[in-house]
């Protein structure tokens, strides 16, 4: 580019990571932005969804990642979240638990406080963001959930960080969805599961994408496990659509890291120490390529 006095100058190149969900898989996050700070890579801004927006928002607050790292591995996380370890599992209890509201006559939306299981989820991430503020980050953070009734992506980035977290992590049936002004939130990855877009809208001229999402499966025996893999299905190309765009947006400038962790369950939360690892690794095999790209150079 040329300056006003004919004086060449190259524009900085602002690195946006954008972080996707995936349940216990989305552990790995938390080992990519541990390689990511070790390896020294300038991140200008993050945006997540569901479990990457929990932990996208201990690394823009500034947190120490090795004692996240801890404190995740210690913690039980299914105990804590009174969810099992089935993906099967969970979805025969949301079938029984929408039997009991029809048969009650009661919804969600009539309960006047927090259903426990969203207690619990506002009380872990109360503890895991300190009752931060976007206000408070040390990076432009943002976190998207999805408006239950339109559809429509939702962008959080001012308020109580907490808040916008447990709104991005409601995952449909699992948890009920999240009163947020007059709207009702559940988790961001329904519609944008890997938010490249948004560090984009937040100024990214460079994207590092980390993708947890579930894999296809070939096993599928039963008309349930084939509405599951319907979901993964959907999900698998909407995603690849939303990262084909944003690389064109940006004339390729976006690297995307894929952390060996398909075989982990949605709630396999004790594969944790696994998944970070993965994590660090999915990094550190393209260390090469994100150092280019922050020299405005990478063609992912």
């Amino acid at each position: 580019m040329i300056g006003r006095k004919g004086f060449a100058f190259v524009m900085e190149t602002r690195i946006g990571l954008a972080l996707g969900g995936g349940g216990a898989r989305g552990f790995a996050h938390l080992g990519a932005l541990i390689a990511l700070e070790e390896a020294r890579i300038p991140l200008h801004m993050i945006a997540g969804t569901s479990m990457g927006a929990a932990l996208g928002a201990c690394r823009a607050l500034g947190v120490d990642l090795h004692k996240v790292e801890r404190l995740i591995c210690m913690l039980d996380w299914n105990e804590m979240l009174q969810v099992t370890d089935n993906t099967i599992r969970e979805v025969q209890k949301i079938i029984g638990r929408s039997v009991v509201e029809y048969m009650r006559g009661s919804t969600w939306k009539e309960e006047e406080a927090a259903p426990p299981e969203i207690a619990r989820l506002n009380e872990l991430f109360r503890l895991l963001t300190a009752n931060r503020d976007f206000s408070d980050t040390v990076l432009p953070f943002a976190v998207v959930a999805a408006d239950v009734e339109t559809g429509e992506r939702v962008v959080l980035d001012a308020g109580k960080i907490w808040r916008a977290v447990t709104a991005s992590t409601a995952v449909p049936g699992v948890f009920a969805p999240v009163a947020h002004g007059d709207r009702f939130l559940i988790d961001g990855g329904v519609v944008d599961k890997l938010p490249a877009d948004v560090v984009i809208e937040m100024g990214a001229t460079a994207v590092i994408a980390v993708d947890t999402g579930a894999p296809l499966t070939r096993k599928v025996e039963t008309c349930l496990e084939a509405i599951l893999q319907a979901q993964r299905a959907t999900s698998k190309h909407l995603t690849g659509l939303q990262l084909d765009y944003a690389r064109a947006r940006l004339g390729g400038r976006l690297v995307s890291l894929h952390p060996d962790v398909g075989h982990i369950r949605m709630f396999g939360f004790e594969h944790a120490e696994e998944a970070i690892r993965e994590g660090k690794r999915a990094v550190r095999a393209r260390l090469d390529d994100i150092k280019a790209l922050c020299e405005g150079r990478a063609d992912d």
